[in-house]
């Protein structure tokens, strides 16, 4: 009769007086995102895929984007980190309940008994049960604890869907980068023989009298200085080559046989963007932020809940005797029941003091997340303004490769014929050298820059993508 009326006065409590203190939280709303740099006319309002990288049409690139969120390392961690803020949220719900745990316990003494007279007694005393303990939220302490953990464990969802975001645009922009240096690497391999045809035809122009030593030394001192360039280009081919496979979780010369140079043309089709009023909703590092917020508000109730007392209960049920043969027979049965409360009447400075020091952190993120917005809207706009520039500098770019290889045909032919100097070849050969690298370069900034728009995005679904699985 004890514990149930006990049992039902709680209960009563608990009905009637339990509250939640601290701010409730309300997520910021954003107005619909209007991005300038959209209104170019290389962008479209179709939505693209979420495997964002397939519009190349390459098979090598698919392959390795989807290798890399299968594998990479980075992913890893952040799966890991997941997992971990799944099991503090578990945990915190389960505060919530009574602590049930199994134990016995020998107790052994011989000690002076002051019923006896002082005379000093002997005694066993064999415990086996259960003991419970439950601390009754009348507050919201724990409630709050439960939902910044909640909120922490969406956090790092989105952690991990932004490090998706990120890996798979790592291993695109440097695939371009590679592709681009191959190109240039072959660019300069191809002047190369064309500088050394010049060079034979100077030196027998010498030998026969008609020419000088001056274009045969200006025609090797040019030829020099282009084999010159292609190792410092073949350093740039190889560490690239060695960052894809470390992306894919591999050591760094594991992809040479797959990254062969291949021919990778600019992107030339109008840049579907889709609908970006909800840019902000699609980046992950916003929800991060958001999350976080949230997570510091709830942990500005907890610390609320601090300055209210805290209703505690304890108890036993099990079997208590000083024989352990008989021990579990209804005359040792035995039970407890502890009701206590806790209070802070005399420090009420130091649970204040926390109390400020959880609504200063929440001040501070609640900036972080604006920071997080703008820096959104500016890495955005950037993109975009990025590649609508590349595309207008690859057009003339190409008109500008295309004039130097006229340019130098024409020298080439007036320099046979003995119209023209060697020294206005030299010169037209050096730019047509000049402005096809620059023209491989371009494209693969393209390229590149196609990747950063897709990032800024957020990756479109990207998230949706197999990955590492999340192991229970």
């Amino acid at each position: 009769m004890v514990i149930k009326t006990l049992v039902v006065a709680l209960s009563s409590v608990l009905l009637a007086g339990c509250v939640t203190v601290g701010p409730n939280y309300t997520a910021p709303v954003e107005a619909p995102v209007t991005l300038q740099g959209s209104a170019a006319p290389v962008y479209s309002t179709e939505s693209p895929v979420a495997t964002w990288w397939a519009q190349f049409d390459d098979p090598v690139l698919e392959e390795l984007v989807h290798r890399a969120l299968a594998d990479n390392l980075d992913l890893r961690v952040s799966v890991s980190r997941v997992r971990q803020a799944r099991a503090v949220f578990v945990e915190s719900r389960l505060d919530q309940a009574p602590h049930v745990t199994a134990g016995g316990s020998y107790d052994r003494r011989k000690q002076p008994d002051a019923l006896a007279g002082g005379e000093r007694v002997f005694s066993e005393t064999y415990q086996l049960g259960f003991d419970a303990g439950w601390e009754l939220d009348l507050f919201g302490r724990q409630r709050r604890a439960a939902e910044a953990a909640r909120a922490d464990l969406d956090a790092e969802w989105a952690n991990l869907a932004d490090a998706q975001v990120l890996v798979a645009a790592e291993v695109a922009r440097n695939y371009f980068e590679l592709r681009g240096t191959q190109k240039r690497i072959a660019v300069a391999e191809q002047t190369l023989g064309n500088l050394r045809d010049t060079q034979k035809l100077t030196e027998t122009r010498w030998n026969l009298g008609a020419g000088s030593e001056l274009d045969v030394q200006s025609s090797r001192a040019r030829l020099k200085a282009i084999e010159a360039d292609i190792p410092l280009l073949e350093v740039a081919q190889t560490q690239s080559r060695h960052r894809l496979a470390v992306l894919l979780g591999l050591r760094p010369d594991a992809l040479d046989s797959v990254l062969a140079p291949r021919e990778v043309p600019a992107f030339a089709k109008a840049l579907p963007l889709g609908d970006t009023r909800e840019l902000l909703r699609q980046r992950a590092d916003v929800r991060v932020a958001e999350r976080r917020l949230a997570a510091a508000t709830a942990r500005i109730g907890v610390a609320t809940a601090d300055l209210f007392p805290r209703l505690s209960l304890t108890g036993f049920v099990g079997f208590l005797g000083g024989d352990a043969s008989g021990l579990v027979n209804g005359n040792n049965k035995a039970w407890s029941l502890t009701p206590s409360l806790s209070w802070a009447a005399f420090d009420f400075g130091t649970v204040r003091a926390r109390l400020k020091a959880s609504k200063a952190e929440a001040d501070g993120v609640a900036a972080q997340y604006e920071q997080a917005v703008l820096l959104a809207l500016e890495d955005t706009e950037n993109a975009l303004t990025r590649y609508a520039k590349q595309q207008a500098r690859l057009a003339i770019v190409a008109e500008q490769a295309q004039a130097a290889r006229r340019a130098e045909t024409l020298a080439q032919i007036r320099y046979r014929e003995g119209s023209e100097d060697f020294l206005t070849l030299l010169d037209a050969q050096r730019t047509q050298l000049s402005a096809d690298d620059a023209l491989a370069a371009a494209e693969a900034e393209v390229n590149v820059s196609v990747v950063g728009v897709y990032k800024a995005l957020g990756g479109w679904g990207q998230a949706a993508q197999p990955t590492i699985a999340l192991a229970n």
